[in-house]
């Protein structure tokens, strides 16, 4: 059974501000490791000093406000109390991603297994974040905002296969029914499932206006986008990009488009 661990528990360093700007039901939780090579602690006992070791890095060495992460969990399963529920991270590399997705990371290396311990933890971190975090049930890694290994090939299989959805299956969400309105411009086109679009869009990364009017900015989002999926690159979203916003995995390739995208905004 997974064993919680506070704050006060690690030795914590208090915070230096505390930001709760936060929108995780437009997210969901973002699954980290914390690097290369073998850096899981085989006796429990060495884990708070790690997590200590984080926390003093990312305010010291990145003159961040605190630990990076909302939570992170060992592989003896044990999660330790980051930055925790409905406080925005400083872990996921984009605006939009500390905005709408909740930080866990996995304290292992890409050489390191994933044991069940681990497993157990980082579901039982997420289960505890849709509890009273409010967040989404989207569970995606490190890699899906920007260009990074994390979480490493062995976690992130677990990422995609659904093996760290704590309600169980995995895949893609499906998606609702296509409204019937193909979204161009120019014109504008305002409808309420403009909106619905715009913000499953967000949810997935994007920098994109949730405004219910589908006008250049959002044909700009939906032109990298089908790009990115193989899609008719044709700026309308129509019944195959509708669908694909719910189901198409999120890629590496995406989130360098992402970036791209936030940067030239």
């Amino acid at each position: 059974m997974t064993t919680f661990v506070s704050r006060a528990s690690w030795g914590a360093r208090a915070p230096r501000n505390v930001s709760n700007n936060i929108t995780p039901q437009n997210g969901g939780v973002t699954v980290h490791y914390v690097g290369s090579g073998n850096v899981a602690r085989p006796d429990h006992s060495q884990c708070a000093a790690q997590v200590r070791g984080i926390q003093n890095g990312h305010m010291d060495g990145n003159g961040w406000a605190d630990i990076a992460y909302t939570y992170l969990v060992c592989i003896h399963d044990y999660v330790f109390h980051g930055r925790g529920p409905n406080v925005r991270t400083a872990a996921n590399g984009t605006n939009p991603g500390n905005q709408n997705w909740y930080g866990v990371c996995a304290l292992i290396g890409d050489a390191d297994t994933v044991p069940e311990g681990l497993v157990a933890g980082i579901k039982s971190a997420i289960a505890d974040l849709r509890g009273v975090g409010s967040a989404a049930n989207g569970i995606n890694g490190h890699r899906d905002h920007l260009a990074t290994s994390c979480p490493g090939s062995r976690l992130y299989a677990l990422v995609q296969d659904g093996s760290l959805n704590p309600g169980g299956g995995g895949g893609p969400s499906p998606a609702p029914a296509w409204p019937g309105v193909y979204f161009r411009y120019p014109p504008v086109t305002t409808h309420s499932s403009v909106r619905t679009w715009q913000q499953q869009m967000l949810s997935r990364g994007w920098s994109i206006a949730v405004d219910g009017a589908y006008g250049p900015g959002s044909k700009e989002v939906c032109l990298a986008f089908q790009r990115e999926k193989g899609l008719g690159v044709d700026g309308v979203v129509g019944p195959a990009t509708w669908a694909a916003a719910w189901t198409a995995p999120l890629t590496r390739v995406e989130a360098l488009t992402r970036q791209t995208l936030a940067a030239s905004r």
